[in-house]
């Protein structure tokens, strides 16, 4: 009498294998997911918590003509809310001309725009600008780590003191003693953030430095698990991390733009307003340009890999031709492989902070061109 196979088995082996075939790209979708967020939160630990990320964007900023006129309109609006022009002009015009001191005084307000404008151009101007940001940032950052007495004199609050600027502008407008002692302690200084606002922003601060390296590693892991889980279709799996990571570059960028946009609109109603605000969008969210197109080129790459490693005819051919070199002569395809990463790293943004994922980047890239090599040679031996 024969002996019967139960029927279930198979249905059963194949249900334990099921799995090998959603958990991956679940693992992938959800890597990417947290992708987005990583970028996002490099993206404000870089240009938010680094005082000389922050110095070099406000440089920027003075550098650009719609921002600079902006400021030199706030600069010239300080000067006459503190200081009677009329009144000392008045001083200055002859017996018959003093009726025109007010009308002149009016007049020249734009004109005081264009010669704030120029001083604000020259490198020394733009200097204390510069250091200006860099020692609010300082201030802002010593508050947020916790120590304590620095806020003394700016009354609990953290400001950009442009009273150095202010100065400036009254030498050149002749000016200068009567601005000097005229100007109240506030004047020419921007309120950052008020000193009710800082427990808030230490909770902040403290989520961001501690979900920096973790959301990082953890995307770099999930990838890791769904490649090594799809087992046969690790190949399939690569090509869709490949793609996850282009998309998420490229939502990056699409935020970017749009948010810039809506930004502007909320902000102000005003043209020439608008274009100082747009301006100021973009040299303050250039880091995070960075990270979207640094993102593309990673994606791209990724996709590249998955490609030349697949069954297409023009991926087996370049394996075919690459064999020989391959076998013999590994350090050559090893050196291109260093030279288009350095060619990568010259030509795309960049900055001192990625230092450490372009290792890991590097890593990933010798140990991918290591099982590409080995594949070929096991498809075409010697």
């Amino acid at each position: 009498m024969a002996q019967s196979v139960p029927a279930a088995e198979p249905a059963e082996k194949h249900e334990r294998l099921a799995w090998r075939t959603w958990v991956p790209w679940t693992l992938v979708v959800i890597a990417a997911v947290i992708g987005l967020v990583s970028g996002l939160n490099v993206w404000v630990k870089r240009q938010a918590l680094s005082s000389d990320n922050w110095a070099n964007a406000s440089s920027q900023l003075l550098e650009n003509d719609k921002v600079r006129n902006a400021l030199s309109i706030y600069l010239v609006n300080q000067v006459y809310q503190n200081v009677d022009v009329a009144k000392t002009l008045e001083q200055r015009l002859p017996p018959r001309a003093k009726g025109l001191a007010k009308p002149l005084a009016a007049g020249l307000q734009g004109t005081a725009v264009n010669a704030v404008d120029a001083v604000l151009a020259r490198p020394r101007v733009q200097q204390l600008w510069k250091e200006a940001n860099r020692r609010a940032h300082r201030l802002f950052m010593a508050v947020l780590n916790g120590k304590k007495g620095v806020l003394v004199q700016s009354g609990g609050n953290v400001v950009l003191d442009l009273r150095p600027i202010l100065k400036q502008l009254g030498q050149q407008t002749g000016l200068g003693g009567r601005l000097e002692g005229r100007l109240p302690p506030d004047a020419g200084q921007i309120v950052i953030m008020k000193g009710n606002q800082l427990g808030t922003a230490r909770s902040a601060v403290k989520v961001v430095r501690a979900l920096s390296y973790f959301l990082f590693f953890l995307t770099i892991a999930l990838y890791a698990a769904a490649i090594w889980i799809a087992r046969a279709r690790r190949r399939r799996i690569l090509l869709g991390a490949g793609v996850s990571v282009l998309a998420v570059g490229l939502i990056v960028l699409v935020v970017r733009r749009f948010a810039g946009e809506y930004l502007v609109n909320a902000l102000t109603t005003n043209t020439d307003d608008k274009h100082a605000v747009s301006a100021s969008w973009a040299i303050g969210t250039q880091l995070l340009r960075n990270v979207g197109f640094n993102a593309v080129i990673y994606g791209v790459g990724i996709i590249f890999a998955a490609w030349i490693a697949g069954p297409s005819r023009a991926a087996t051919w370049s394996r075919r031709s690459l064999a020989p070199t391959m076998r013999d002569h590994p350090a050559i395809i090893y050196g291109a492989v260093a030279v288009a990463l350095f060619l990568v790293l010259l030509s795309g943004p960049t900055d001192a902070q990625r230092i450490f994922p372009l290792l890991i980047l590097f890593a990933f890239a010798f140990v991918g061109t290591e099982v590409l090599r080995r594949q070929t040679l096991r498809e075409f031996p010697a």
